[in-house]
């Protein structure tokens, strides 16, 4: 029997408003439980600044010429992070064995497989006592991806579940985040045969902010 973890994720990504917190529980390939979800407000001095450096930072060339300002917004970010988890921590009764660490986006060129996230790991990781999961997005671009490489996993879990006894057949989920992309699940009776492909269709709440 796979080992059930429970992992806090924390996820802003290309939104400008805030943190959305969830604690889950999964053995990482069928078994799911949702066990919290809540949402965390930027206040008015931060979401200033990340929209400056957002609206600053067009080409990759800015990344340079803002990395200092770069430097000081991630710490203040991660700190942020920290009081969230720590929040978390100080009312769940459960342990967490895992946090996973998205950051905020500031640029994403996938293209020329450039995607900047703010957000320093290790000292959230210093900061919650906890061992944190983080730079999820690097490693999917340099191998071809766009930049999401959870997403497909987790709507390919919910695909399973939902469709158990569906097996010969598709599904399509659409995940509408600051960027839309699209999961397209095959789910075959012959479960080596499965296939995953997923992509960016367009802007998604990027827009709405």
């Amino acid at each position: 029997m796979d080992r059930i973890f429970t992992a806090l994720g924390l996820m802003s990504g290309t939104s400008m408003d805030g943190i959305d917190a969830s604690i889950i529980k999964s053995d990482g390939h069928s078994k799911f439980d949702n066990v919290l979800d809540k949402y965390w407000e930027f206040d008015i001095s931060l979401h200033k600044k990340l929209i400056h450096l957002r609206n600053e930072i067009v080409t990759k060339d800015k990344l340079i010429e803002f990395s200092d300002e770069l430097k000081i917004l991630e710490r203040e970010l991660t700190i942020f992070h920290s009081e969230i988890v720590n929040e978390i921590i100080s009312k769940y009764t459960e342990n967490i064995d895992l946090i996973g660490f998205h950051g905020q986006t500031i640029f994403h060129d996938p293209i020329n497989r450039i995607s900047k996230q703010l957000g320093d790991g290790r000292l959230l990781s210093q900061l919650t006592k906890k061992e944190v999961v983080y730079n999820f997005r690097k490693n999917d671009i340099l191998n071809g991806g766009q930049g999401a490489p959870l997403t497909p996993i987790f709507h390919n879990l919910l695909a399973n579940n939902i469709f158990n006894n569906f097996k010969d057949s598709f599904s399509n989920i659409l995940n509408i985040g600051g960027i839309s992309n699209i999961t397209k699940t095959v789910m075959h009776k012959d479960e080596s045969k499965n296939k995953i492909e997923a992509f960016d269709i367009g802007p998604g709440n990027c827009l709405i902010d």
